[in-house]
Formats: C-alpha cells, structure tokens, sequence
C-alpha cells in the first residue's frame, strides 16, 4: 500500500516549498510580536502566526506556477483557511497548525471534506482493499476513475517549535494513514538556480584591434589599390 500512498504525497519541491514558506511565516510572526507590548490576554498570538504562516505559504505557490499548485481561500463557518491544490495529481494540500503534544486532530467538517475520498483514491490506484481497510466497514461506490476522486493531505505545524508533518486523514478522521516528519525537508538545491547577468554598458569596457590585425587589413587595401 505504501507504494500507492507515496504516489499521493507531495512531490520534494512541492514539499520544501511549503516547509520554506511556514518557516519564514513564524519567523515573520516573532518579527512582529517583538513590537507589540505585553497584554494581559495575548489571544492575539496565535491567530497572527497562523496568518503569517498563511500568508507566506499562499506567496509562496504564487511564485512557483511550475510546481503546479494553485492556492485558494476559503472559510469553514468563521474559520478563514487556504487550500492548495496540485492540478496535475488532483491533490489537496490543507496547512494547518497542531500542537506537538496531540496525535490528530478533532473531527472538523471541512478537514473531513478533503479526506473523505482518501481511501477511493488509493483503492481506484490500485491498493489492497484488505491491506488498506483491514476490518474497518467501508462503503464503496461507483468507480469513476482516480482522477475524479482527490486525495487531501495536511501540513501541519506546531506553534511553539520547528516540528512539521505531513500526513493524510483516514475518511472518519479516526487515524492518520500516514503521517510523516518533514522538518528537514527544505531543498538547497532548489535555490542554486543560475541567474542571468545584465551588465550595464559601463560596466563593458572597450577593446580595441590588435595591431597585427590593423596591418592586415592595410596590406589588403594596398593590394586592392
């Protein structure tokens, strides 16, 4: 099943993409904390670092058209949040921050949305019903093709440390089907990318002809004439 599920997750500069930009966000957030004074109710913390961090990522896939991720904003009840979506693979991708000390988060509406067809996309792939399912009841339905079911994965972020995984709901939001660190995953090399040089004409400086060239070219016109 793994191979399957390895097919479904982000592609590496998909991955260190995302990583980068939530990085920079929480760094931009303690920039910006480091202004503000002391409240006595700081329940403004959170919410900001979650809006930086959004804000970075969105930029972030802007930038990139390559990568083939697109970024929408959306809003479950009065939650705002963001959704990327890999066009290619039909793959969603929520960024969302969860604390290090819990294993998964509550069941929400909208998170159950994306991981809803997880478990149809990777049996319309190909993978195990038993091996995926085990003994858990599962209602399968009409089989359309697995460019018509989307997969959802979550990158989520703890607040407080460096920690970030990368995993994918089971439909009942029950467990992970998988859930991955990927901390380190920021490509250096992406960044190595030869840049064009633009030289201002001052910056040229202008050469002249070799003398030996200057007299072949008056022993030519000497022989012309």
């Amino acid at each position: 099943m793994n191979t399957y599920v390895e097919k479904c997750m982000l592609l590496p500069e998909q991955r260190s993409l995302i990583v980068e930009a939530i990085v920079e966000g929480k760094k931009q957030n303690e920039s910006l904390n480091s202004l503000l004074p002391d409240f006595v109710t700081n329940t403004y913390k959170p919410r900001m670092q979650y809006d930086c961090v959004n804000t970075y990522v969105e930029e972030a896939v802007k930038k990139s058209p390559h990568t083939q991720l697109k970024v929408t904003r959306k809003t479950a009840g009065l939650h705002p949040y963001i959704v990327i979506h890999d066009t290619v693979r039909n793959v969603f991708i929520l960024v969302s921050r969860l604390p290090k000390y819990k294993h998964i988060y509550g069941p929400s509406r909208y998170r159950g949305d994306y991981a809803s067809s997880n478990y149809a996309r990777l049996l319309e792939m190909g993978a195990p019903k038993d091996e995926l399912l085990g003994e858990a009841p599962y209602q399968t339905s009409l089989s359309l093709g697995e460019e018509y079911a989307p997969f959802g994965i979550i990158v989520s972020y703890d607040g407080t440390s460096d920690a970030i995984y990368e995993g994918a709901l089971q439909p009942d939001q029950m467990d992970w089907i998988y859930n991955e660190d990927i901390t380190e995953s920021i490509i250096a090399s992406a960044h190595d990318v030869a840049t064009f040089v633009s030289y201002k004409p001052t910056d040229v400086e202008p050469r002249l002809k070799d003398s030996a060239n200057d007299d072949i070219v008056v022993k030519l016109k000497d022989k012309a004439d």
